[in-house]
């Protein structure tokens, strides 16, 4: 061993200036873990992204005539052809509406409509409930109740629901994401329960349906098993649907609240899970990830909550609740609108309460009474024509 002054030669000199076995593997382990984060987060980045936003149904797009076209035409149309093509209407940036729906006991009508619109740029965001009896003109010109068009259909259901609701709301939302009873008690008692006011005393029972509804009203802990009772209830509510709407905004808001919640956040795995597992959607795990995460930078004290208004009609027996155009439109242009303009009334297909009393109206005078020993048969989700009119649908 050589000695510098009296002094021993230092450790990393040792051994020709060379790195010893310890120092070695250290440094290959530094390496190794610095390559899996960067892995990782390569992975992450690529996964975890905003969902494909839809097409917008607003283009604005002028289509361009051909030369010949253009010496046939008028002055007039020559000079409106060479005017340049409108700017076509774009989605604003960070701005998503993903719809939300729940089936009922039997799996076959989604009982439960909403929307759900987040700007990440703005840090907001908003709910809004559609009622399950509005009417929607089917393929044929018929009247349809928008619950009944899912019809048990899986994905290609959902298909159907997201292209109905953006005839309806003039945008077709950015994905869905139908959850079931079960998958919606599961996550409540992952979550260890909700707290929740129970506005009114809940007492119902269907035997067909295997429900039992027995909640008492007040501030109260609830558990998986009653928090379906609660978004299940409507027979006693004055207003039953629209009622029973308002209820269902305020618990996913206190979910919300309470999933987001520093001591809750150990939780959210498995429920991500269940999500997984019992959810239907046209999302990703990654566009879920991407959007729990910009909603958690919202302040969802401030969530604001809307439900489509309408009115109580009936037509050939079935009760459907036609919606008002114009509230329509005001409601979705202050909170929801993906794009860069408002929506028009000529982008909507509302059937609205005039619309349908003309309907009743006309069924009632070119439909001949039923033989009083065939009585007519009436069932819940009965296509009915609709009048010629098309002014009558939007207003």
């Amino acid at each position: 061993m050589k000695f510098y002054g009296g002094r021993r030669k230092p450790t990393h000199l040792q051994n020709n200036g060379r790195l010893t076995g310890k120092q070695r593997g250290a440094i290959g382990i530094a390496v190794s873990l610095l390559v899996l984060a960067g892995t990782l987060y390569a992975i992450y980045r690529a996964a975890v992204r905003p969902p494909e936003r839809s097409v917008p149904a607003l283009t604005g797009l002028k289509e361009e005539s051909s030369p010949a076209e253009r010496v046939q035409a008028s002055a007039q149309e020559a000079e409106e052809a060479a005017l340049p093509a409108q700017t076509p209407v774009s989605h604003r940036k960070g701005v998503y509406n993903i719809l939300l729906c729940g089936t009922d006991g039997d799996g076959l009508r989604t009982d439960t409509i909403m929307l759900g619109h987040l700007d990440e740029r703005s840090g907001t965001a908003a709910l809004l409930s559609i009622p399950r009896d509005t009417p929607v003109l089917t393929e044929d010109g018929r009247l349809q109740k928008l619950n009944a068009v899912y019809a048990g259909g899986g994905h290609a259901g959902m298909r159907r629901l997201k292209k109905e609701v953006g005839r309806l709301l003039g945008f077709e939302p950015d994905g869905y994401v139908l959850i079931d009873l079960d998958a919606f008690r599961r996550t409540v008692d992952l979550l260890g329960g909700v707290w929740f006011d129970v506005p009114q005393d809940m007492d119902y029972s269907d035997p067909a349906q295997t429900l039992e509804i027995h909640l008492k009203a007040g501030k109260q802990w609830l558990n998986g098993e009653e928090a379906m009772q609660l978004v299940r209830y409507r027979s006693g509510y004055a207003t039953q649907d629209i009622r029973r709407t308002e209820v269902q905004q305020q618990l996913l808001r206190q979910l919300a609240r309470q999933c987001l919640s520093a001591e809750n956040l150990p939780k959210l795995l498995p429920v991500a899970r269940v999500f997984y597992e019992e959810t239907l959607s046209d999302l990703t795990t990654g566009n879920l990830i991407y959007l729990a995460a910009k909603l958690c930078r919202c302040d969802l004290g401030s969530l604001t909550c809307c439900t489509l208004q309408g009115e109580g009609v009936t037509v050939g027996g079935v009760s459907y609740y036609p919606l008002y155009a114009g509230k329509l439109l005001e409601t979705v242009n202050r909170s929801f609108d993906p794009y860069d303009v408002a929506v028009t009334e000529d982008l909507v297909s509302v059937v609205t309460p005039e619309a349908a009393r003309a309907m009743e109206n006309t069924r009632t005078k070119t439909q001949p009474p039923p033989a009083e020993t065939e009585p007519e048969a009436h069932t819940e989700q009965k296509n009915i024509p609709l009048p010629n009119d098309p002014a009558l649908w939007a207003g």
